[in-house]
């Protein structure tokens, strides 16, 4: 029966050339892997400071919005080889999170060891969203994903990068699709990331 159901989808996407589509036991078809880096780079900004030719803040952030996170849960799907029951409980935890918090990824590259600490207690960096004319202040959490699992995620992130968490106590469900300004700011300077742009 669910081979039935999927036949309509798989003739869509056989005739609109997209033969690559994997479809799930249960007849649902993942965004492929090219797909997926597509969408993350439209939620993703990056900026570079420098002092004189050096320089001395590197950072790229990805907006966890709603559909970035639908198209991470097929690619874990495929990394992972979850089955609908996996999807679903884990499509559940995104939901609690897109009404609770707006979360980014955050790669960050600073020269100086001592200054790539943002996840500590003792920090002087700060992180702030800007959004509908509101301002709110940011949690960093230091991630500690290994590197081929975060590369799969976020493609552009590389070894020279501290993976951090930034979450900001307001539902990306009221702010999705409004203009987005996230600034790191610290010892060593500042950085601004635009999302939403128009």
């Amino acid at each position: 029966m669910k081979y039935i159901l999927a036949l309509p989808l798989l003739l869509t996407l056989l005739l609109t050339g997209c033969a690559s589509y994997e479809v799930t036991d249960s007849g649902r078809a993942l965004r492929t892997e090219d797909q997926y880096f597509e969408t993350v780079q439209k939620y993703t900004d990056r900026t570079t400071k420098y002092s004189g030719l050096y320089n001395v803040l590197e950072m790229q952030a990805t907006l966890l919005s709603s559909e970035v996170l639908e198209a991470q849960l097929d690619q874990k799907t495929r990394i992972y080889l979850w089955d609908e029951a996996k999807f679903q409980e884990e499509r559940g935890k995104v939901a609690t999170r897109l009404s609770a918090e707006t979360e980014f990824f955050l790669s960050f590259f600073t020269p100086e060891r001592q200054n790539d600490n943002l996840g500590t207690p003792k920090s002087l960096w700060k992180a702030f969203l800007d959004v509908d004319g509101r301002r709110y202040e940011g949690k960093v959490t230091r991630i500690k994903s290994s590197l081929a699992e975060l590369i799969s995620l976020y493609p552009t992130h590389n070894r020279f990068y501290t993976p951090y968490s930034l979450t900001f106590p307001v539902s990306e469900k009221t702010i999705s699709g409004k203009e987005m300004k996230v600034t790191v700011t610290g010892p060593v300077g500042s950085g601004i990331l635009s999302f939403n742009k128009k």
